[in-house]
């Protein structure tokens, strides 16, 4: 496991939320997961869905992307020996690969500020201090619709043959202080839509977050199963709590020709009748979006991988500041396998 990487990645939407897990895509921390939610902000945030461990099924071979340690010690799957690269810019992605077949993941986790209609003045592209201002002003209230908190999740293949994505659920509902550890108390509820599924935990009869994961296309089979005994290496590092486990309520199985992609979304709260429908577009604006946001916010425009440069320079005429790196040493970032 020497050739593990394990630097640090994290998304946030400014509300509280956030994403974070490692290059190599190994949970090693409490605190990795694709959607921990500000439950009860400013400081509450609880675990609802941990990760989708994949797996690619090609003729006359099935491919597992994930990489898991088990308190057994045993490291399985082992998907980061496919992994071909890994960017942070402008959102995190990765892609596993083969001679005959590619896939690429993107995880982006969007503003948590909505607009909403009729509610002008408290959606829409708000600066960093407008956002501060309306969180500590008791002047301007921020109603619960105009917040939201999700993750968009994209994948595409690429390959000489068509090819099946499986993708298995696993979740959770816990202070993300804490470690999910399964009880006969413990339940998790689930109920099936078009094209979503909305999730609920019960424990002792005292019922914790619900919220939803809804897809672009694929078919959802419920196949309920816990994962037992994950161990989170940073946390026996340090000498805390290191096991974990996981429910899995299914799996979404989705067909993919070469070229094509699938988006889904993970949102807390029951689903909305009113919402839009997922197409090949929503990634792509959301992203648009995205970069239009930390331009804002930096005024930076984006070199090389892991480069950035900030304008605003103190003699007429200057264009760029010197390069600056983002995330620390990402030298090799581009290409995670690179020699050092």
């Amino acid at each position: 496991m020497n050739d593990l990487d394990t630097r640090e990645w994290l998304l946030t939407n400014g509300m509280g939320s956030f994403a974070s897990g490692t290059v190599s895509d190994v949970r090693t921390r409490t605190y990795h997961g694709w959607l921990i939610a500000a439950t009860s902000p400013p400081s509450g945030r609880t675990l609802l869905f941990s990760h989708l461990e994949a797996s690619l099924e090609l003729p006359r071979r099935v491919v597992a992307l994930g990489t898991n340690f088990w308190g057994s010690g045993q490291v399985e799957p082992t998907g980061y020996k496919l992994q071909r690269s890994f960017e942070i810019n402008p959102v995190p992605k990765w892609i596993w690969g083969e001679d005959d077949w590619q896939l690429s993941r993107q995880l982006l986790m969007p503003s948590g500020m909505v607009q909403e209609e009729g509610q002008e003045g408290l959606g829409g592209n708000f600066s960093h201090s407008d956002t501060r201002t309306l969180q500590n002003s008791p002047h301007l209230p921020i109603p619960p619709s105009s917040i939201t908190h999700r993750i968009l999740i994209h994948y595409r293949y690429e390959g000489k043959d068509a090819a099946i994505l499986r993708l298995r659920l696993l979740i959770g509902d816990r202070d993300f202080h804490h470690q999910l550890i399964a009880t006969k108390e413990l339940h998790f509820s689930q109920m099936l839509g078009q094209q979503q599924v909305c999730l609920q935990a019960r424990n002792s009869g005292n019922f914790g977050t619900p919220w939803h994961l809804r897809w672009q296309l694929g078919n959802y089979q419920p196949d309920t199963v816990w994962y037992w005994n994950y161990q989170l290496l940073e946390e026996t590092q340090r000498g805390l709590g290191d096991r974990e486990d996981l429910f899995s309520p299914g799996y979404l199985t989705v067909a993919l020709n070469p070229g094509d992609a699938v988006t889904l979304e993970a949102r807390v709260g029951f689903p909305e009748p009113t919402s839009d429908v997922l197409t090949s577009e929503t990634f792509a604006q959301a992203l648009e979006a995205e970069q239009e946001r930390l331009s804002q916010i930096f005024a930076c425009g984006v070199g090389g991988v892991g480069e950035a440069w900030c304008g605003g320079g103190k003699n007429k005429g200057d264009s760029k500041e010197t390069p600056r790196r983002l995330l620390g040493d990402t030298q090799n970032v581009g290409n995670i396998f690179s020699p050092p």
